[in-house]
């Protein structure tokens, strides 16, 4: 008896080995597609960065009014590594962005939406994407990020009935303060690491059914294995995307990100020249 459950566990083991030596070894890949369909792994290689320089930018991130700014600029000029690491972090989520465009582009194009549960999860995706850019984008405390905090949270003022009081409960009190950038740096982790999960399912969801190509051939005999034809192209597109960023953060490392908030948070006066990014 002991041997036969040992037998069955085996099975199991092999079984679940398989399953995931053909999601990234052995999975058929239409050999027609092209250079549009690398910007789903290279989507997965920006979240990865952004989760590994998101983590040691948490180390020395301080969620306080009066020590958010500085902690930033402590990131910048004393931690060694820090200029480039936030740098990198701040430019990939642009990045990040321009690549979910362009993927989602590719699918309206091609008719990739027919596969509900794939589309629906990259829907959801965008979402939560949004969601943690902006909890981003309210964490280094300058001048665009307090009112840009303040006009997207007062947004939701406009639910009926309830609007106000959900303001009140993000804000964590009558005013955007310390609470609010506390409860909006926690938000910020916990989402990267939902996104972590719904891209789980979204990639078991695509393997499920199998990826779109430019034609829509159904065809077996169209197929080649995803590894090593088209692993070397992911593998090249991580290597141009990371000179493209390392250049952009060492060059212009200021390109998407706006001057304004290189000035403190201050709820006393409103920016001249704000407006959307």
């Amino acid at each position: 008896m002991l041997a036969g459950s040992v037998r069955i566990r085996e099975r199991k083991q092999n079984k679940i080995l398989d399953v995931l030596g053909g999601l990234v070894y052995d999975l058929p890949v239409r050999k027609n597609s092209n250079v549009w369909w690398n910007f789903g792994s290279l989507l997965g290689f920006c979240l990865f960065i952004q989760l590994a320089s998101g983590l040691f930018l948490a180390i020395h991130y301080i969620p306080n009014v009066n020590e958010a700014f500085s902690s930033v600029d402590h990131i910048m000029r004393n931690v060694s590594g820090g200029f480039i690491i936030r740098r990198a972090h701040a430019n990939g989520a642009s990045f990040f962005f321009i690549f979910i465009y362009v993927h989602i582009a590719r699918g309206i194009y091609y008719g990739s939406y027919i596969l509900i549960k794939v589309w629906g999860s990259g829907v959801l995706l965008l979402l939560l994407l949004m969601a943690t850019a902006f909890l981003g984008y309210v964490l280094p405390w300058g001048q665009m990020s307090l009112w840009g905090a303040t006009v997207i949270c007062n947004l939701v003022t406009a639910v009926p009935y309830v609007g106000k009081d959900i303001v009140s409960w993000l804000w964590g009190g009558y005013c955007i303060d310390t609470p609010t950038l506390t409860r909006f740096y926690a938000f910020h982790f916990l989402l990267a690491f939902v996104m972590v999960l719904v891209v789980v399912f979204h990639v078991i969801f695509l393997h499920d059914r199998g990826r779109n190509n430019p034609i829509g051939s159904e065809v077996l005999e169209n197929k080649v294995p995803f590894h090593n034809y088209f692993s070397s192209k992911d593998i090249l597109g991580f290597a141009v995307y990371c000179w493209v960023l390392m250049a952009i953060s060492f060059i212009l490392p200021d390109l998407f990100i706006d001057p304004e908030n290189y000035t403190p948070a201050n709820p006393m006066e409103t920016p001249v020249h704000i407006q959307p990014e």
